[in-house]
């Protein structure tokens, strides 16, 4: 019998209650043959209302194999007509900022039997799905809720379309696997009502928020950490040590002494460890990171912010330009030494727990 992979096998073993990934024809096989060997009537069930078509099939074929020889199969749940097409209104889904954590809470919103279908995730851009909850809202308490929270500058939330908020919360599922996290149990138990994905050809905020020529607006990329939105947003935690170490070192040395070698020396240790810390894994998470934040400023109305956020995105992920020739990049790192300035509106305050109503 074909080896199951890792994923399959937990999955048969009920150590995750996720479906397993994408499997070939002859795993999919094996784990069907192995659940029907074990009459294991609920995990087949799950299978063949999966979105693996052929998998699924054999799922059913192996569900009515068991009961033909009088295994208890459960009644399949009554399935939601969801009507498809151009006449179809899609209710905005919604997301907050991402906070100088990187973390943020998306809300998948989809229209069900007898109001929304909510999906709330607590995302990191690095760890992956925090929380998960899933609940049934009233539309009219739903529309009241998003106008009250959209309207409320202090949580930064804007309206998004329900195709980028089911790929925010793959991204996260995959990120909480790529770091070897278990995902929260109500998100596994959520997973198959979310559907099939499908990917987003290129980022929302390219059309919404263009790139300006760099040319043009590279001088105004460093101001952008003066928005509330980004003002809290630092260098990678790993990062600190070794700008610490530098800036430590010059400022008690006592080899120098003239207050204008010593801002020049603080100013290239910011570019050496800027240089050193912008490696190709955090170039991706911070234009990813921009490209988020530009198109949230635009879905709230602010798209001259929100195209200088897509431009020091673009110039974020470009692998040619290093750090020292990034002003947002060598901004983020300068504000750690240079403490920001507290006038201004106050940072957004991220939901810290259920927006749900």
């Amino acid at each position: 019998m074909t080896d199951l992979p890792d994923a399959a096998r937990a999955f048969a073993d009920g150590d995750v209650a996720l479906l397993p990934a994408a499997l070939s024809d002859a795993e999919g096989d094996a784990l069907v043959a192995l659940l029907a060997e074990r009459g294991d009537a609920a995990r087949l069930q799950r299978l063949g209302e999966g979105a693996d078509k052929p998998l699924a099939k054999r799922a059913r074929k192996a569900l009515h194999l068991l009961k033909t020889r009088g295994v208890a199969v459960p009644s399949a749940p009554k399935r939601e007509y969801r009507p498809q097409g151009p006449y179809v209104v899609e209710e905005p889904s919604l997301a907050s900022m991402i906070d100088g954590r990187g973390e943020r809470i998306v809300w998948l919103v989809r229209t069900g039997e007898n109001g929304f279908d909510v999906y709330e995730a607590q995302l990191s851009d690095t760890r992956g799905i925090l929380g998960f909850q899933a609940a049934q809202v009233a539309r009219k308490d739903w529309r009241a809720h998003t106008t009250r929270v959209v309207a409320d500058d202090r949580l930064a939330v804007g309206r998004i379309s329900e195709r980028h908020a089911r790929q925010l919360i793959e991204d996260g599922y995959k990120r909480t696997m790529a770091a070897g996290r278990v995902p929260p149990e109500d998100f596994a138990r959520a997973r198959l009502g979310l559907g099939h994905l499908e990917p987003e050809e290129r980022h929302p905020s390219l059309d919404v928020a263009p790139p300006l020529p760099i040319g043009e607006t590279r001088h105004l990329l460093a101001p952008l950490h003066a928005l509330a939105e980004l003002r809290t947003w630092i260098p990678p935690e790993e990062a600190l040590p070794a700008l610490d170490l530098e800036i430590g070192n010059i400022v008690t040395s006592k080899l120098i002494v003239d207050p204008t070698q010593r801002q020049e020396q603080l100013a290239a240790a910011i570019v050496k460890v800027a240089n050193q810390s912008l490696t190709p894994e955090y170039r991706a998470l911070l234009g990813e990171r921009l490209r988020e934040t530009a198109y949230l400023l635009a879905q709230r109305g602010r798209v001259d912010a929100a195209r200088l956020a897509s431009t020091a995105a673009e110039l974020t992920l470009d692998a040619s330009v290093p750090a020292s020739d990034n002003p947002f990049v060598l901004r983020l790192f300068d504000k750690v030494v240079k403490a920001p300035s507290s006038s201004g509106p106050p940072a957004p305050e991220p939901p810290s727990s259920s927006l749900l109503p």
